[in-house]
């Protein structure tokens, strides 16, 4: 059993719940009766199988006895969908209370005041600790004492009280239901709470008595109800309460937007500060897409305002020009958007991020297929500090807009402009001319481009360090020598479908681009072994590896590339799919490849199955990825059996 002590600033005050206006919820509100409020303090079993009430004391040491009533509100969480869409005050609308009020049977001891005060305060607050840890907030409510009323004259003088509870009431509860809050009388119609007054000894069993046959009278006719349990007692949360706003401010901004609005739906305190906009610094709807509608980004933008920074909203497609205006006036600090396969957004919605973000630092625009020249040019207007910028798959993006983004970004660190047709020499030399500081570049499918253009970047922007021009089917080894020569920091390669280059262009690389680790090289059908020589001696970081459709390797080049010092520590996937002159011997080699943790053998007809278990024995971690057509049943020309298998006579 537990002993509670209490102490009492003033009679009749400061004990209870917090009003549904203080933004208590769910937690108790005794720092919100100000000074005249009461501490409770809970103390450890101390083998005593009665439970003392709380009460106030005074020097005077004369002492009555008090019976405590409590009554407890249960409100219901508004959805996560609410907190998306509705602000914080038209979410706790939703909120419904009851109360509950249930009884112990109790008898009277006296307590005196004669014990040392300083004592049974740390004694109470270590116990109050204790209690916390032991417990934690999941202990079931079964009992509430009627709050504690002491009698007080004006003269400084007050009374102390305790209460005990008989041994056939305790044992009918668990240890945890011992536990018991005092709150703050509320007479009202609504709130089924007893609170009786005791001035003398005199006359307290016969209140007692009186108030216990009130409150049976109160249970019998809530006896279908369900136990009502609390996700926390009232001193838990007292003691949350009590946590400075910042504290609380600091631990939600490191939650994401499932935890927030769970958060948000425990209390109306938790309410204000889960919802509060520097919490909301960094969102991604992705998850809630197809849930996602233009009004949702208009109430996070007027909650958050200059606190958001990073929004993504990628493959929200119910987003719309008029969302992004409410968010652009007001997220002026925002830096990084995401609006990809967002198909609402037109050059309208650039507009508006382009007149009040000026310190946006990188947008993705990709699969808008609304987006055109004008909003590229709406960018260089109006933020000149962008580093960051995708278009890929903006069919309507030209050379000119390009020219108009480069001109006015010259801080331009990253360009991806996949899939975009017209993207051609004139744009990617305006790049090159205006954005020294390009990192990255990506141009795919921008069938168009030529040696030119590619050896101006490469002579320009000395910082390159990620290119993709897979599908530029004119490159040559032009491009690859101008690389080596200009980009020795290169460290992803790209070039899937240019079939030009040749072991010159390799070779060249693998001189003097040290750093490179992720090479595509798909469909380059016409490099030989001699280029895996050259990359194993000249690149040891080479972790990643793609030469699927290069039918011109053999057992010889993965030979070379397994002996050079890239193989031991960082090769960790390669991929030779369709590759016909790969035998079993492959393999074999690839044994001392302790890294390695995927290859791609799909039709290598040459690879067996046995091969492929002795190379598992060897790199018990490594994932095989092949595939074995059934083999074909000869064909039978007597009998009544079919000359054809099932499969065939689909065909």
């Amino acid at each position: 059993m537990f002993a509670r002590s209490g102490i009492s600033a003033a009679p009749n005050v400061g004990s209870g719940r917090g009003s549904a206006d203080d933004g208590g919820g769910g937690g108790g509100g005794g720092s919100s009766a100000g000074a005249a409020g009461s501490i409770e303090l809970l103390c450890p079993p101390s083998g005593s199988s009665s439970i003392s009430g709380s009460g106030s004391f005074s020097s005077s040491g004369t002492s009555t006895t008090a019976t405590n009533s409590t009554s407890v509100s249960a409100s219901t969480p508004a959805s996560a969908a609410d907190l998306l869409g509705d602000s914080g005050e038209n979410n706790n609308n939703a909120n419904a209370n009851r109360n509950l009020s249930l009884q112990l049977s109790s008898n009277n001891n006296y307590a005196n005041n004669n014990n040392n005060h300083s004592t049974n305060l740390i004694s109470g607050i270590c116990s109050s600790i204790w209690r916390t840890a032991t417990f934690g907030s999941a202990a079931p409510v079964a009992s509430i004492m009627a709050a504690s009323s002491g009698s007080g004259n004006g003269s400084g003088s007050g009374s102390a009280a305790s209460a005990s509870y008989s041994s056939s009431s305790a044992s009918s509860i668990s240890p945890a239901a011992d536990e018991v809050c005092v709150v703050e009388q509320q007479q009202s119609s609504n709130q089924r709470t007893v609170a009786t007054n005791t001035n003398s000894n005199s006359n307290s069993n016969a209140a007692q008595q009186q108030q216990r046959t009130q409150i049976q009278m109160q249970l019998d006719g809530e006896q279908d109800e369900p136990q009502t349990f609390l996700g926390a007692t009232e001193l838990d949360d007292e003691l949350i309460k009590q946590l400075p706003k910042e504290v609380l401010l600091r631990v939600f901004s490191y939650l994401d937007v499932v935890s927030l609005c769970r958060c948000a739906q425990v209390c109306k305190y938790w309410n204000v500060l889960a919802l509060d906009g520097s919490s909301w610094q960094k969102i991604n709807l992705f998850d809630f897409q197809r849930d996602i509608e233009g009004p949702v980004i208009e109430n996070i933008s007027q909650r958050c305002g200059g606190f958001l920074k990073s929004l993504s909203l990628r493959g929200c497609q119910s987003v719309g020009d008029q969302s992004i205006k409410t968010l652009a006036n007001h997220c002026h600090n925002i830096e990084h958007l995401d609006l990809s396969e967002c198909k609402k957004i037109t050059d309208n919605s650039v507009t508006d991020i382009s007149r009040y973000c000026s310190k946006l630092t990188a947008i993705n625009l990709d699969s808008c297929s609304n987006i055109t020249d004008n909003s590229l040019k709406y960018i260089s207007d109006g933020c000149p500090n962008l580093l960051e910028i995708n278009v890929s798959w903006c069919h309507l993006v030209s050379e000119n807009g390009v020219e108009a983004l480069a001109r006015g970004c010259v801080k331009l660190r990253k360009f991806c402009s996949k899939g975009c047709k017209q993207i051609n020499d004139n744009a990617i030399t305006c790049l090159a001319k205006y954005c020294p500081d390009l990192m990255v570049l990506n141009l795919h499918s921008c069938e168009t481009i030529s040696d030119s253009s590619i050896r101006q970047l490469a002579a320009c922007c000395p910082k390159l360090q990620k290119l993709c021009v897979s599908k530029c089917a004119e490159l040559t080894d032009l491009s690859l020598m101008a690389l080596s020569q200009h980009n020795q920091q290169l460290n992803t390669l790209e070039v899937s479908g240019c079939r030009n280059f040749t072991d010159i262009g390799f070779q060249a690389l693998g001189r003097n681009c040290k750093y490179l680790e992720r090479m595509d090289l798909e469909e380059c059908s016409q490099i030989t072994d001699l280029t895996l020589a050259h990359l194993a001696t000249g690149c040891p970081s080479l972790e990643k590896l793609t030469l699927s459709h290069c039918e011109l390797i053999t057992d010889d080049g993965i030979r070379h590339l397994t002996t050079g010092s890239c193989a031991a520590e960082s090769l960790s996937v390669l991929e030779l799919d369709n590759c016909p002159l790969i035998t079993d011997r492959t393999l074999e080699h690839l044994v001392s490849c302790h890294n390695l943790q995927r290859i791609e053998l799909f039709d290598c007809q040459l690879i067996s199955r046995a091969a492929i278990r002795k190379l598992k024995n060897h790199l018990p971690n490594i994932k095989v990825h092949a595939y074995f057509a059934p083999v074909t049943p000869p064909a039978v020309t007597t009998g009544h059996r079919p000359r054809y298998c099932r499969c065939c006579e689909i065909l």
